[in-house]
This record gives structure tokens, sequence and C-alpha cells, in this order.
């Protein structure tokens, strides 16, 4: 049996991704409010100079130079395809934000594969899924049932596939514009299904967890409604979230979830488990 322990010293981070969640992520472990962490490096895709006292590159054979215990994904789901196994490989462990990837179940089951030989682990960050440790923990049941709907102003669905399934300019009151699985959702709206993918690989699976989209004109904030229910428990969660100003696309309490796992896994003290 394979027993994970904190390194020594300060947990080694490496970031890719300095966007809406990149560079909160930066500053909460510069200001240490990220437990006992140390922020090594940064691959981003542009050179730009920052002044900042850490690496921040676009360099990626760099970047992979340094010694890291950790690698968090920030940048989204292709980022996981070209680095993902490679990290694992190197035996480092990986958490991830850009879930929906996991829909694909040959590079899920690659990616597991690596971090099971590599005696390494394989983190999902719950983002901005609430409940999912409970949720978890009482899936197990052949009762169970999950259906989300999430609702988001116009602006965080462009740019996605719901451009084309809806005239967002006409439309003046909230409308579904999708409806069906969690690996669907994942596969036609890889920039927005994060939290989807998260329930389902939390609960019951992608294919058995119902998803509605909605694109509503007079919304200001992202509205979630999930509805649980199994043998032993039943759950109703309605979740305002606040778009993040430089990426309508996400949420700005993504970035809160990470910074409390990185407290977990370099802290004595371990709350959520």
């Amino acid at each position: 049996m394979t027993i994970y322990r904190q390194p020594e010293g300060n947990y080694k981070i490496g970031l890719i991704g300095f966007g809406a969640i990149g560079t909160v992520l930066a500053d909460a472990i510069i200001n240490g409010d990220a437990g006992e962490t140390e922020l090594v490096a940064v691959l981003r895709r542009t050179d730009a100079p920052v002044n900042v006292d850490y690496l921040v590159t676009n360099d990626e054979a760099l970047f992979f130079k340094q010694d890291f215990d950790l690698v968090i994904e920030a940048a989204g789901q292709q980022v996981l395809r070209d680095y993902a196994e490679s990290i694992l490989d190197s035996q480092i462990d990986l958490l991830i934000t850009s879930m929906g990837v996991l829909s694909d179940t040959g590079f899920k089951n690659i990616l597991l594969e690596s971090a099971q030989r590599n005696k390494v682990r394989l983190l999902l960050a719950s983002g901005a899924l609430p409940a999912v440790d409970w949720m978890s923990a009482v899936s197990g049941k052949d009762a169970t049932r999950v259906s989300i709907r999430q609702e988001k102003p116009v602006d965080s669905w462009r740019g996605t596939a719901a451009e084309t399934m809806i005239d967002f300019d006409s439309l003046d009151t909230a409308q579904c514009f999708f409806e069906g699985t969690a690996g669907e959702a994942a596969s036609q709206f890889p920039q927005s299904s994060n939290i989807t993918a998260m329930l389902a690989l939390a609960t019951v699976g992608m294919d058995a967890t119902a998803v509605k989209l909605v694109a509503d004109p007079r919304a200001e904030k992202m509205r979630t409604l999930i509805s649980f229910a199994s043998e032993l428990g039943e759950l109703e969660v309605v979740w305002h979230g606040i778009p993040a100003e430089s990426n309508p696309r996400t949420s700005r309490d993504v970035a809160f979830t990470v910074i409390k796992a990185l407290r977990n896994l370099s802290s004595a003290l371990v709350v959520g488990v």
C-alpha cells in the first residue's frame, strides 16, 4: 500500500496558466494564504514581462526543468492533453481544474494508469461545485439520481457552441438551449463543463448525470441548481456564482477552492476530507 506523505519543507508548486484562476492562486501562495507552499514557476502562453519574484515563462522546457512536488493546471483542457501524462510520468502530483477533459474515458484511463504506475496522485479541484464531499460519500447506491441546471449570463456563453444554438442578440428571456448528459455537455461545451463534469465524476458518472444549460440575458450572476437523491439522503442546492472579470466563463470562486486544497495538502490540519 502506498502512503502519501507531505514533503519536507514547503510544498513546491508549478502553475500552468496565469489568467483568471492562476493569478489569484499565485498571489495566495506568495502571500502565505495557501498553506506551507512555495510557488516555483508559472507557465503561461505569452512572453510578456511581469514584475514578480518567481519564474514566469512561456518556455515549456525551462518550466519543466524546475523541481515540483505538485503541478496545478489552470489553463484549459488542451493543456492537460499536452502535458498531463508527462507530469505524472515524472512522478509529480497533478491538480486539475479543467475537469471536463475526463469525459474522454480513454484519456482518463491513460492518466489514471500513469498515476498508479508512478505512485502519484491526480487531484480534482472541487471548483464551483458545492457539497461535492457529501454527495461523493453517499452516491454509491443504485437509487442515486443526480441532475444539474446551469443558468448563466449571455456573456458567459459567448465563444462557446451555444452561439450556434441560440441567437443571443434577440434573447429577452431565459432560454434552455441544451439538455442531455454530463458527458454530452463536456464534449460540446469544454470551456463551460467543469462543474457538470466534477458532479458526474463525484457521483453517478457522465452518462447518468442529467444536465440543462440556460442563457439568461437579465442575469448578472451564474445560477446553478443541483438535485441529488440517494438512499442515504437528498440534497437541493442553489448556488449563485460571480463571473471572473477577466473571463466571464469562469466563476470567481474556483481559485479559492484550489487554495483550500493546497492548505489541505501542505498542512497538518486537513479540513473536509
